[in-house]
């Protein structure tokens, strides 16, 4: 099996697999940094961030998923994890007990406000700093065009 020149490739595909490229190396590296730095993985990173930004420090389960365009199941283990740390807990809905919220405890609070200070020099030096700013606001409008219903 010959493998085909990237030049020989559709334009649209050469673009995607260089975004998906980038998207991987930047979520390793900053995996990497955080779990260093912070003792957080990304993914734990990135739901304490949703659920302590979110109105009263709370965050319905499904609503995490959605956010993070992640599966439910993946939701459950990253919150488990961050509950065994103690900086979130789950609280049931008392009107409907289905309902499963993800609450932030004043520990994650705390860990959530040192954390992002990291993690956004992070994403400076892994991603956005290689960037100017006409390229980031670029990048930016090109995304909202691509995710635009």
């Amino acid at each position: 099996m010959r493998l085909v020149a990237q030049e020989s490739r559709p334009e649209g595909l050469q673009a995607w697999m260089g975004l998906c490229e980038v998207v991987d190396r930047v979520r390793v590296a900053l995996n990497r940094e955080l779990e260093r730095d912070v003792g957080l993985t990304l993914a734990e990173n990135l739901v304490l961030c949703q659920v302590a930004m979110a109105p009263q420090r709370r965050l319905r389960m499904v609503d995490i998923a959605g956010l993070l365009c992640v599966a439910k199941s993946a939701v459950t283990k990253t919150v488990d994890r961050l509950e065994q740390h103690g900086l979130l807990v789950r609280q049931r809905d008392p009107g409907d007990r289905r309902i499963v919220y993800a609450s932030v405890t004043e520990k994650g609070a705390k860990v959530f406000a040192y954390s992002q200070p990291a993690f956004a020099g992070a994403v400076g030096r892994h991603f956005a700093d290689s960037l100017n700013a006409t390229d980031l606001a670029q990048l930016r409008r090109l995304s909202e065009k691509v995710l635009r219903p």
